[in-house]
């Protein structure tokens, strides 16, 4: 076993059996080496298929490399969680288990880790959608500036918004006590990734580095049930936009510009969507409509206005 891994590879495990392979073989196929430097985690989250079958062959081929839990289902963030306890490296990952890293990832993330120290605790990928699609991620925009550390008191970074945990490196010692909420269903991975981000108030973007996000063609996926979700319209904006928001004044006595930017680009998606209509009592509608309202009131009209992928929406 090596004295230290470099990356500890967190895989929250729940009904894949079609794609798990390919999203392990992504880890092990690192240029950077995966006996030496990486610890993969494989967090089965009472998944009912063969996916554990497939997780003890990869343990026994790796035991050095590879940790194996089985737990009750209890979501991802549970799942995740239960991975933090048992991480050892110096950097942290979340693969989603129909996803992949490209193959240089680890390789570049740790070169620019070295390169820039402390000045940062998260680094970004790009993002290429695979499968059903094959498009980058709406939010690729922000890295037409290149690779970079974006400092986020600068006027540009504003929209470089980071939305997902899954497609970063964190560094471990900085997540602390910080955990994924296993109440947030909708939203958890950028609650979760921009409290670190603004412990700083910078993270890395690397253009160069590809994160690969399986579209699938399937309907019973959490992002196409969402709008059918009760808690899609009120523990979302209770635990990620406002949590958000406060935890924003709690640090600096104000909605940075950038958090209000984060906020705004999940609530455009919201906008002009009636959906809610079907889904909640005429009540609930009122709680729900007036809840936006909240979340929206800390947002300049600037930070609407020159949103690069909801410019308007939200007047």
């Amino acid at each position: 076993m090596p004295d230290s891994f470099t990356f500890s590879v967190i895989i929250p495990v729940y009904k894949v059996e079609e794609y798990l392979e390919e999203t392990i073989e992504s880890v092990i196929g690192q240029s950077l080496g995966f006996r030496k430097h990486v610890q993969l985690i494989l967090v089965n989250d009472g998944s009912p298929d063969n996916c554990e079958e497939i997780c003890l062959s990869y343990q026994k081929r790796f035991p050095e490399n590879i940790v194996y839990r089985k737990v009750e289902n209890g979501g991802v963030s549970r799942a995740r969680n239960i991975g933090l306890d048992l991480a050892e490296g110096e950097y942290v990952t979340f693969l989603d288990s129909d996803d992949k890293w490209e193959a240089h990832a680890f390789a570049r993330a740790k070169a620019f880790f070295d390169r820039f120290g402390d000045e940062i605790d998260v680094l970004a990928a790009r993002v290429k959608f695979f499968d059903k699609a094959s498009r980058y991620h709406p939010l690729d925009y922000k890295f037409k500036q290149g690779t970079r550390v974006a400092y986020l008191d600068k006027e540009e970074e504003t929209y470089s918004i980071q939305s997902t945990a899954a497609t970063a490196f964190i560094r471990r010692s900085s997540i602390g006590d910080l955990r994924f909420d296993p109440q947030l269903k909708y939203g958890e991975d950028a609650t979760f990734i921009n409290k670190l981000i603004l412990k700083k108030k910078a993270f890395g973007l690397h253009r160069e580095m590809l994160y690969y996000y399986r579209k699938r063609q399937s309907k019973n996926s959490a992002v196409n049930n969402q709008k059918s979700d009760r808690s899609y319209y009120f523990e979302s904006l209770e635990r990620y936009h406002l949590e958000l928001e406060s935890y924003s004044r709690a640090l600096y006595g104000a909605v940075l510009p950038y958090i209000q930017a984060v906020v705004a680009y999940d609530m455009g998606w919201r906008i002009g969507d009636y959906t809610y209509f079907s889904v909640l009592s005429p009540s609930e509608c009122v709680q729900y409509e007036q809840m936006r309202q909240k979340v929206l009131a800390p947002i300049g009209d600037s930070i609407i206005l020159n949103a690069p992928t909801h410019a308007g929406l939200l007047r």
